[in-house]
């Protein structure tokens, strides 16, 4: 039977209070752009839709937090939102019109109420909704995700999950039971009367060490758990609806619908055989053929908790492959076709280059690191090449070199060390005279200043939240509203500033107007704010 409307209206009448109640912000999250959802498919083989101008579709989108930020980057594509809160689309829909977007709109509606008119999208998004909602919900986002996909799309369908939630349901239920008296309290308090009771149970537990030792699994959900915010603790634990499943059941919901699992964000569930060939044999034997069923096993072994599926329509599931994540097939044509379809950028530091055993290998990922950090294949392997020339190597050495490199990234994607994306944000470098800040980076940062930091994040051109954007950043933004020289833009520093510092000597101010200068080129440069007149 389905849920009546009386109780989804109520059921949602609950989220709002927490959301209300416990300063709930709406989160970017960087797994779900398009350039990251381009970049899994074409991992796997899959030819999905140019991120760049892509139609997107978020569902559960709260205020916006999530895409607002994606449409800034991604002028070219259109994003749309759909919320249940009529109060969170209003507030997300003022951000959007004082950040003068146009390229995203946030409508109001329950996700079964959704019609044909709304279209087809290129990648449709589900972060954090699908263990939250009954199952008639779960059924129509699904059923969203069939008749609005397009042929060749993807979607992200985050959930909680069977086995490891089992012992975060054990806490969920304590926390319940904590409140089960607790209906005058608000939710806030009653987080705190759950964290407080939790507090109690554990230090219970630790007097004893054969409770300890027997309760070990269940202590550590717990301090995970007490150590969250309470938005979270609120949104997880005493929400109506947490509904973890079996991976293998996602999977069967999947084909009722026509649609198919491509892989999970973290990798490493995926192509278990990069990291663990034995542990990868075993699960053949187990589940021959069968990538859900090994997936499945490996969650029991792993104790997985959460999955962030990427899925696609049945009929485009037959090109998916796993051949990056087999070390035998890396040095083969099609994989290394892959491997050199993307621009990366190195996650770990110098500290992290002793894992490379390959010197040149290692001298490689140095240059890199020490040129910024963001590379191309064609660039990578031109180093290798002039690291084996300066060794007076041979091509049997290069050719050595480049094998290891091939082996090293796609070890490094599968194991997350590298950012991989096969349209990457501009990049674009502070230059005296030739960079400023184009319009509409300005009045998104003016829009979270003037209200909106109480709804959303800021975010990088990865989408990853910002929390610290200031009316600092927005003076220097409006400073740089073109291309100026270091001379005027401290001037104008300092006048906006330090002119009224009383008691600062002239000098100091000059220093301290450089400092300021020096510090927001370089936050410009990271937030990807800027743009240069001469390409």
């Amino acid at each position: 039977m389905g849920t009546s409307s009386k109780d989804i209206q109520k059921n949602t009448d609950i989220q709002q209070t927490i959301y209300s109640e416990l300063g709930y912000k709406s989160m970017p999250f960087p797994f779900t752009t398009p350039a990251v959802l381009e970049a899994y498919g074409t991992l796997v083989g899959l030819d999905t839709p140019p991120a760049k101008t892509a139609r997107v579709l978020e569902l559960g989108a709260t205020y916006g937090g999530n895409i607002i930020s994606q449409a800034l980057y991604n002028p070219e594509a259109q994003f749309v939102g759909i919320e249940l809160s009529q109060d969170q689309v209003e507030k997300g829909n003022e951000i959007i019109a004082n950040a003068g977007l146009t390229n995203i709109e946030l409508i109001q509606s329950d996700i079964g109420s959704i019609n044909e008119n709304i279209g087809t999208f290129d990648y449709i998004i589900a972060h954090g909704v699908y263990s939250w909602v009954d199952d008639s919900v779960k059924d129509a986002m699904l059923n969203i995700i069939e008749r609005h996909l397009t042929d060749n799309g993807l979607a992200y369908v985050s959930y909680n999950t069977y086995p490891g939630w089992h012992t975060m349901e054990e806490v969920r239920q304590l926390m319940m039971f904590a409140n089960g008296d607790a209906e005058h309290l608000n939710h806030k308090d009653k987080v705190l009367r759950g964290k407080t009771i939790g507090s109690i149970v554990g230090s219970q537990i630790l007097k004893y060490d054969n409770l300890k030792d027997r309760n070990s699994k269940f202590l550590g959900a717990l301090r995970s758990v007490m150590q969250k915010d309470d938005y979270y603790v609120g949104h997880d634990h005493l929400e109506p609806n947490n509904d973890p499943v079996y991976f293998y059941q996602f999977n069967n919901h999947l084909a009722k619908h026509n649609l198919s699992y491509v892989c999970d964000v973290d990798l490493t569930l995926s192509m278990v055989r990069s990291f663990d060939s034995e542990m990868a044999d075993q699960l053949e034997k187990l589940s021959p053929n069968n990538h859900v069923g090994q997936e499945q096993y490996l969650d029991f072994i792993l104790d997985t908790s959460f999955r962030k599926s990427i899925i696609c329509k049945s009929s485009h599931a037959q090109a998916i492959k796993y051949d990056l994540g087999n070390p035998d097939l890396v040095n083969t044509v099609p994989v290394r076709t892959i491997i050199n379809a993307f621009t990366y950028e190195t996650l770990f530091d110098e500290e992290a280059l002793e894992m490379f055993t390959n010197d040149l290998v290692r001298d490689t990922f140095q240059s890199i690191i020490k040129d910024g950090g963001q590379f191309n294949m064609i660039e990578a392997l031109a180093l290798v090449k002039a690291a084996n020339d300066a060794a007076n190597g041979n091509d049997e050495s290069l050719e050595d070199a480049v094998n290891a490199l091939y082996i090293a990234m796609a070890e490094h994607i599968v194991r997350g060390g590298l950012r991989f994306l096969k349209t990457p944000p501009v990049k674009a470098y502070y230059m005296e005279g030739q960079s400023f800040v184009p319009k509409r980076f300005t009045e998104f940062v003016k829009a979270i200043a003037d209200g909106g930091t109480d709804y959303i994040y800021g975010a990088t051109p990865y989408n990853e939240a910002i929390d610290d954007i200031s009316d600092e950043d927005l003076m220097f933004m409006e400073i740089m509203n073109k291309p100026k020289a270091k001379s005027t833009i401290i001037k104008s520093i300092k006048d906006k500033i330090f002119s009224q510092t009383h008691g600062t000597p002239g000098k100091n101010q000059q220093a301290m107007a450089e400092a300021f200068y020096n510090e927001l080129t370089k936050r410009m440069e990271m937030l990807g704010f800027l743009d240069n007149k001469i390409k």
